[in-house]
C-alpha cells in the first residue's frame, strides 16, 4: 500500500461541551508526490473536523493532521459509544484510500430544570402545573413533593414520579387545598415549597403560594 494513516489514539472520552484533540500521521510510501483529501466519517460533521483537511507529501515523508472532537452540551448529543473514521484519499489514486478507525465516547450529564406555573393560585382551591425539563442527554428520573408551610395545606399530584427522556418537557398538574374551610373573615394566603428531586441531581425548591378565599363569597 503506498500509504499508511495512524491515529496516535483510537480511543476518545469526552464531556459535551468540551473537546478533545487526535493527531493522526500519514506517510506517503509511494515514488511519485502524492496530495490528499482528508476528513472525518462516522460521527456528526458539525461537531468533528480535521486540520489541514488537504496535505500534499514527497515520497518517503510524513506529515500530521489533527482530528478535533467538539459534541455540543445539548440533549441531541447522544451519551454513549460511536465509531468514527478518518477517510485518506490520495487524489491521483483514490483507489488506495485508507481510512484508519476509532471510537470516541460522549460522556451523559444531567441538566434538569423546573418551574411552577402559576407562582401564585386564588380560589376554594389552588390550581398549578409543575414544568420539569430535561436539558441532559440520558433520561431522568423525578420525584416531585409539595410541603407546606405549617402543614396547612393538602395537595393532590397527578404524578409523583415521572421519567423524562432528553429533550423533553413534562407536565405534573398539582391541586393545593385548605385543610381548614374558610367561612368569615379576610382571604389567607398559604406558602408552600415544591421539591423537585432529578436523580442523582441536587433538588429543585419550587416557592409557591395559594390565597384561599371564603367558601360563600361576601
Amino acid at each position: 500500500m503506498s500509504t499508511t494513516a495512524t491515529l496516535e489514539s483510537t480511543e476518545v472520552r469526552l464531556d459535551p461541551g468540551s473537546e478533545a484533540v487526535v493527531p493522526i500521521q500519514i506517510r506517503n510510501n509511494g515514488t511519485v508526490v502524492e496530495g490528499y483529501e482528508l476528513s472525518v466519517i462516522g460521527v456528526p460533521g458539525e461537531w468533528a473536523a480535521i486540520e489541514p483537511p488537504i496535505v500534499s507529501l514527497y515520497p518517503g515523508t510524513t506529515t500530521t493532521a489533527t482530528i478535533t472532537f467538539r459534541p455540543p452540551r445539548s440533549a441531541r448529543t447522544v451519551a454513549g459509544q460511536q465509531r468514527f473514521g478518518v477517510s485518506v484519499l490520495p487524489t491521483e489514486h483514490p483507489e488506495l484510500a485508507v481510512v484508519p478507525e476509532g471510537v470516541v465516547e460522549v460522556l451523559p450529564f444531567l441538566e434538569t430544570t423546573a418551574e411552577l406555573v402559576p407562582r401564585t393560585s386564588q380560589g376554594r382551591r389552588g390550581r398549578h402545573q409543575i414544568a420539569v425539563d430535561n436539558r441532559g442527554n440520558v433520561p431522568v428520573n423525578v420525584l416531585i413533593d409539595p410541603i407546606s408551610d405549617g402543614d396547612q395545606l393538602q395537595f393532590k399530584l397527578d404524578q409523583v414520579g415521572l421519567a423524562v427522556q432528553p429533550g423533553e418537557a413534562r407536565f405534573v398538574r398539582l391541586q393545593a387545598n385548605a385543610r381548614k374551610s374558610l367561612w368569615r373573615g379576610e382571604p389567607v394566603t398559604h406558602t408552600f415549597v415544591v421539591q423537585v428531586s432529578p436523580q442523582d441531581s441536587i433538588p429543585v425548591e419550587l416557592p409557591g403560594s395559594y390565597v384561599q378565599t371564603l367558601v360563600v363569597p361576601k
